[in-house]
């Protein structure tokens, strides 16, 4: 049998936890670096740092608030937001990124997976795919769930397959996790 982990996920602009509904109206809740002190203490298993506006603003995750948090934590860190290109991953492990979680590249340059496995492994690449319901399938989207994706427009959670990349997926309300 599988045991369960507790995996945190943080969302970030500017270097600060934000809380809003489907990323508007953000509003701040907290220093990350403090926040995932917290969580590393209270035992979870993994932290996920996603910097909600990096896509939208075509820029990198913050590499300080990454290092900041990767020194207060004894568990995996992934992050995500503004990875495009195997640079931008590079970056973010350089920081202190364990993992890195592609959601918008993924979609528009699924390629991207790949190459980012074949480099850190593929325990250290997180598809992150933005689902809403809409009826009896979900929307994908991408761009901070700004943009519907064109030819991957449909997920089954039925069948648990994502209709463009086959991979098996976890589904979490209105956000699914892909895993290779």
């Amino acid at each position: 049998m599988l045991s369960k982990r507790i995996i945190a996920c943080l969302d970030v602009r500017n270097g600060q936890v934000v809380k809003g509904i489907n990323f508007e109206g953000l509003r701040s809740a907290g220093d990350p670096a403090e926040l995932a002190r917290r969580y590393n203490t209270e035992g979870i298993d993994e932290l996920v740092i996603l910097d909600v506006t990096a896509t939208i603003e075509a820029r990198r995750a913050l590499a300080d608030t990454i290092a900041r948090v990767a020194r207060e934590l004894f568990i995996p860190l992934a992050v995500g937001g503004g990875i495009r290109s195997e640079a931008d991953a590079a970056a973010a492990v350089e920081a202190g990124a364990d993992k890195v979680s592609l959601n918008t590249a993924a979609l528009s340059n699924p390629s991207l997976i790949t190459t980012l496995a074949e480099r850190y492994g593929s325990q250290a690449v997180v598809v992150a795919i933005d689902a809403k319901n809409d009826g009896d399938r979900f929307a994908v989207f991408a761009r901070s769930g700004q943009a519907a994706e064109v030819g991957m427009q449909e997920y089954d959670p039925a069948g648990h397959h994502c209709c463009h990349c086959g991979a098996s997926h976890l589904s979490t309300g209105e956000r699914s996790v892909a895993a290779f």
